[in-house]
């Protein structure tokens, strides 16, 4: 275009006349208007133009294009009295986001506001008087996730001399790890004294109730592991083991949720991490019961450090190969007895919450789409790489295990729990109704029956 620099220039000007700032910017950064006389004039009405838009983007309470306009204007035109003044209403407007957030209880969408803030504004001191509001309840929470409730309280406190007036959510969490503190105490007493005294068993059970108030209790992890290995063989697909009767299987049944979204299905959540399958029949308590021509305790499943062992106590084949024991994989088709059939599934890579599809004629005894066998999460949202797929959410929703209850929590969305609004995080009661702007879901406690 050597000698048509003219003509991009008028080209340029009809762009910006027209409101095509974009193509404007492209043909005036293009080398052939480079030089050209009249290019700073039209520079500096692109950068108002910018700035103008952006504005306009302000006022419709679009702060995330405003930003994308203001920071073009600035690399166009770096030093202009309207950029500034937009600049510090946008700041503002970004620090009103993350005390808001803090207010409701969420620190993790305060966290995600405040990175995003310090990437357009960079630094200053109200930004980093916030920041570290939001990392300290942070790293409380990670403290309590580990056990370490002192540590926990101590990031808390700090927290609580810079948020005013009280708030309620931080203090719900801070009164939990004070109650859990004495309690995580004494379990590991205990945990390490049966531990020194080789009781494996007791170890798994204490370990557990210590993993219900601390998820990521490392002595706990580590231990519950090293207990399993010592009360389990090893467990290999296919191999033969002796089994125990189906009298030695406690009737004792495990916590279970119907969880049931509108739109979408039901579920049943096991809870437990051994689970006994069989016939469904009024007088038999298993967790996961079937309407099929199988035994009252037919096989069990246990989730352990290596992953989930099928055990048989009547006929079971696992992909058409007969098996008593085996350790399952994500896909394995089940099939109980001569034909009742169902899928194995671990569809989120991440997390050790299974999932069990019945692929024959057969069903559930309720209406129901699936079982759940529930690790610490359960992944609710639109894309194929979740436990429960929702189309219509346009960000996930996460079930958490709360000891032996179940929590829910959504970054970034806005919850209603049992009609209280604008939660992002809640531990639910018993029975629950849980909505959001693109989803609505129940949850009720599972009895010995089922069926």
């Amino acid at each position: 275009m050597l000698g048509f620099g003219w003509l991009t220039l008028r080209q340029a000007r009809e762009a910006l006349r027209t409101g095509r700032l974009e193509d404007a910017h492209k043909l005036l950064s293009s080398p052939a208007a480079q030089g050209q006389a009249g290019l700073q004039t039209l520079l500096s009405q692109l950068g108002r133009a910018f700035v103008e838009r952006a504005e306009r983007q302000l006022r419709l309470d679009d702060s995330d294009n405003a930003w994308r306009d203001l920071l073009q204007a600035e690399q166009i035109q770096p030093a202009d009295a309207a950029a500034e003044k937009l600049r510090l209403a946008l700041t503002r407007l970004g620090a009103t986001e993350i005390r808001a957030a803090l207010e409701a209880g969420d620190p993790a969408r305060a966290r995600d506001a405040g990175l995003r803030l310090r990437q357009r504004a960079g630094r200053g001191s109200e930004l980093d008087t916030l920041e570290s509001v939001f990392r300290a309840w942070l790293t409380g929470r990670d403290f309590a996730e580990q056990g370490q409730f002192a540590a926990a309280l101590a990031e808390v406190d700090r927290v609580r001399q810079s948020l005013a007036p009280r708030n309620d959510r931080l203090e719900h969490e801070r009164s939990e790890w004070e109650q859990n503190q004495p309690l995580v105490r004494d379990l590991e007493l205990r945990l390490h004294s049966a531990s020194d005294t080789l009781r494996w068993r007791e170890v798994l059970e204490i370990a557990e109730q210590i993993l219900r108030l601390a998820a990521q209790h490392p002595e706990a992890k580590r231990l519950r592991q090293q207990a399993w290995k010592m009360v389990e063989p090893a467990t290999v697909p296919g191999h033969l083991v002796p089994v125990a009767p189906p009298e030695a299987i406690s009737p004792e049944l495990s916590p279970r949720y119907l969880l049931w979204i509108d739109g979408v299905g039901g579920f049943l959540l096991c809870l437990g991490n051994r689970l006994t399958l069989g016939q469904a029949v009024a007088d038999n308590p298993v967790e996961i019961p079937l309407v099929a021509d199988v035994s009252r305790t037919h096989a069990t499943v246990t989730r352990d450090p290596e992953g989930y062992v099928l055990e048989a106590l009547r006929a079971v084949r696992v992909n058409n190969q007969e098996t008593k024991r085996a350790l399952l994989r994500s896909g394995d088709r089940l099939t109980l007895g001569s034909s009742c059939q169902l899928v194995f599934g671990q569809p989120v890579p991440i997390s050790t919450t299974a999932r069990l599809n019945l692929a024959s004629g057969h069903r559930f005894p309720l209406a129901l789409d699936g079982v759940l066998l529930m690790g610490e999460t359960i992944l609710l949202g639109p894309g194929p790489q979740t436990h429960i797929v929702v189309p219509e959410l346009r960000r996930n929703v996460v079930l958490y295990r709360h000891r032996d209850a179940l929590g829910v929590r959504a970054d970034g969305a806005s919850l209603s729990v049992n009609g209280q609004p604008g939660l992002t995080r809640a531990v639910l009661t018993e029975r629950a109704t849980v909505q959001s702007e693109d989803l609505s879901f129940a949850v009720e406690p599972v009895g010995p029956r089922l069926c």
